[in-house]
């Protein structure tokens, strides 16, 4: 597997020379197979420039694009209507969670609604499908093998696990990693505790690409607004003995050496409960070969 970053951030967009080490887009990762299949998870603004870079090299008719979309909120479906390759004859698979009074291709037909986009769905050339996530269920795409589980987030947003021989990553962007925040600091009892479930989920795996939008210290003006703190991440990861953990999904008011602060943090807090654990921050054009 092979797995490009396309987009880090989270709520909105920011570009601008104050961005320009870990990128300004929202979310957007690819993971592309042996085979050469991709699978795509989330399409915030990053997805324009992967979409492009599909169509720029060539990319096969033959192989379905798989899009994992995490959950519906703007900053994870934003870019969809600027993905090139609805325009050209593609096959193209868009897999969901969402809620049950939605239909699956109200995600994309809402946002091209004449009051927010000049033209409708009609547009496009591409040969779209929707599917429904079951997340009790396992997926294999070309011999990677894909495992769900809900996070502390909005109803119906999923972290996904994907795994083949050689390896695994954990995409959980958007999940509050829970304790007592507004009493006292994280703790590794008190977040076993109330996050063992998503420990277990994410036990052992390879990279750990994880939601890590606030500072510890700008944390408690955010307490459940569904995301992680850089401290309580520490922890968590060492709990669940990741061997890397990739920061994600950026807080929109950091700028990069903000960034920097945040990384060093980690580092330390990490240090501090003597973890080997290797922090590697997301950045756009970040390439993993697994």
């Amino acid at each position: 597997m092979v797995i490009k970053f396309w987009g880090t951030r989270g709520s909105i967009p920011v570009p601008g020379k104050d961005t320009i080490k870990y990128g300004g887009n929202t979310s957007c990762i690819q993971v592309i197979t042996d085979n050469g299949e991709n699978i795509i998870l989330d399409c915030g603004t990053g997805i324009r420039s992967l979409g492009n870079y599909l169509v720029r090299t060539n990319h096969s008719f033959e192989k379905n694009l798989k899009i994992f979309i995490s959950h519906t909120h703007w900053d994870h479906i934003q870019g969809l209507p600027f993905f090139l390759p609805f325009f050209q004859k593609y096959k193209i698979d868009i897999y969901i969670n969402s809620k049950e009074s939605m239909n699956l291709d109200e995600v994309l037909n809402a946002q091209m609604h004449e009051y927010f986009f000049p033209v409708n769905p009609d547009v496009f050339s591409a040969n779209i499908n929707f599917h429904k996530l079951d997340t009790s269920k396992k997926m294999t795409i070309d011999s990677v093998d894909i495992e769900m589980m809900d996070v502390n987030h909005s109803a119906g947003t999923i972290s996904f696990k994907l795994s083949n021989e050689r390896g695994s990553i954990i995409y959980m962007t958007d999940n509050e990693i829970l304790y007592n925040a507004k009493d006292e600091e994280p703790t590794f009892n008190r977040i076993q505790e109330l996050n063992g479930k998503l420990i277990d989920f994410c036990k052992g795996t390879d990279y750990l690409i994880h939601d890590s939008m606030y500072l510890y210290e700008d944390f408690k003006n955010r307490i459940g607004w569904g995301h992680s703190n850089n401290k309580s991440l520490s922890l968590f990861s060492i709990l669940a003995d990741v061997k890397n953990l990739i920061p994600f999904h950026y807080e929109p008011d950091y700028n990069d050496d903000i960034l920097d602060k945040m990384v060093d943090q980690t580092k330390e807090y990490l240090q501090k409960e003597n973890s080997k654990i290797y922090v590697m921050p997301s950045y756009e054009s970040l390439e993993i070969v697994i």
